[in-house]
């Protein structure tokens, strides 16, 4: 029974190479042929030997893949494969040293940018509200409390005393850095207008900011006192 009648498909290659090869071979098959086409059968250009080497140079040809291509014009010295092998060694320690330069770099630009952060909050008198801790207990008698009170309020003078000394060194720097810009005429005031400015919001905020921790300090003395006479 015929392969196509089982539903399975015909894998047997070219069908012009085939029937060559039948031709080309002493088969009963190139007998029939030779009868039935004599003037095909008698060239002499087509013999078993051309068939051969039709069919090695085809198969050749679809096996060979792009990595067995080589190229004819390839004439690279040993010398040449060092000196690219080191250039490509150079290259990326270069590139790594230029990416731990950059690391470096913003490292140090992110410490100052916090360090600029940090005076700033010292010049505005954020530093007060935590200048003092509140230790009232319940339990405190009058005197207690009143000298926790005291503690509190020395801690906030010298945190106000912290600020408003940063915040006058701010505006001399200010001042020296528009000094040392070399600006002149109305530049030059407006600069000075602006540092004077900033300086004036920096005291108005260590006021604020002291009256604000004075009233906390307060707030928690009585809290403790109420406390203390609901216990008794």
């Amino acid at each position: 029974m015929s392969r196509l009648r089982k539903g399975k498909k015909f894998k047997g290659g070219s069908f012009a190479q085939t029937f060559r090869k039948g031709i080309a071979m002493k088969t009963p098959f190139a007998v029939v042929v030779a009868d039935e086409n004599p003037e095909e059968n008698n060239d002499p250009k087509t013999t078993q030997e051309d068939v051969k080497d039709e069919d090695m140079s085809s198969a050749a040809k679809t096996s060979l893949g792009p990595k067995d291509e080589v190229p004819s014009d390839v004439n690279v010295s040993r010398e040449e494969v060092d000196n690219y092998f080191e250039m490509r060694k150079q290259a990326k320690e270069e590139e790594a040293a230029a990416k731990a330069k950059e690391e470096e770099e913003e490292e140090a630009a992110a410490e100052a940018e916090a360090a600029e952060a940090e005076r700033e909050a010292l010049s505005q008198g954020e530093n007060i509200a935590g200048s003092y801790e509140k230790e009232y207990d319940p339990t405190m008698t009058g005197k207690e409390r009143r000298q926790e009170s005291r503690e509190n309020k020395g801690q906030i003078r010298d945190a106000k005393k912290e600020a408003k000394a940063a915040a006058k060194d701010e505006f001399k720097n200010k001042k020296q850095a528009i000094k040392d810009s070399g600006l002149k005429g109305k530049e030059k005031r407006d600069a000075m207008k602006d540092a004077r400015k900033d300086k004036r919001d920096d005291k108005k905020s260590i006021r604020q900011n002291k009256r604000s921790a004075k009233k906390d300090n307060r707030k928690g003395k009585r809290k403790a006192r109420k406390k203390g006479r609901k216990n008794k």
